[in-house]
């Protein structure tokens, strides 16, 4: 800063000095109030901006805590997944297999059914037909008897006629 004094008689005017100095020292004062107060306000931002990084540094260092449980946690559930899409293929191959052994099974068992049925049918008919021959010939059997008896009946009549006679026969000749 070039200001220009005025010239006394041993140099340079002392009260534009002084007054110069005492502008410069207020000046300076000012200025170093201003930046004290700047440095201060500063220092307080600082103070705020590095507690904020602590905190987010804190936060990250959860936030990568968690990211870590995430993927160590995928990874199971990428493994139970595997694990379980395994184990329903084995249950799944496993069931057609037991499909299968029951169809061929209930086949046979069908085809066992089937035989016994005609088996059953079979000798059914010739019970059937046994049973028809059998009442046929007690019938006959009956139907004979009947005619025996007709014939018993009429020799006991005959034979009660005779005896009658006989004795009629008698009574007459004695």
């Amino acid at each position: 800063m070039s200001k220009g004094f005025r010239k006394s008689l041993f140099g340079f005017n002392t009260s534009d000095v002084l007054s110069y100095i005492s502008a410069s020292d207020r000046a300076a004062k000012a200025k170093t109030d201003k930046l004290n107060n700047e440095i201060a306000t500063l220092k307080e931002q600082n103070e705020k901006l590095a507690e904020a990084n602590k905190n987010l540094v804190k936060t990250n260092a959860e936030y990568e805590s968690k990211k870590e449980q995430i993927r160590v946690m995928s990874e199971n559930v990428a493994r139970m997944y595997l694990s379980a899409k395994t184990t329903s293929q084995i249950l799944i191959e496993k069931a057609q297999e037991n499909r299968k052994m029951l169809e061929n099974e209930n086949k046979e068992q069908l085809e066992a059914l089937e035989k016994t049925n005609e088996s059953m049918l079979s000798v059914k008919e010739h019970m059937t037909a046994t049973t028809e021959d059998y009442c046929e010939t007690l019938n006959e059997l009956c139907a004979s008897l009947e005619k025996i008896k007709d014939e018993i009946e009429k020799n006991d009549k005959d034979t009660d006629e005779a005896i009658n006679n006989f004795d009629k026969l008698i009574s007459d000749k004695i």
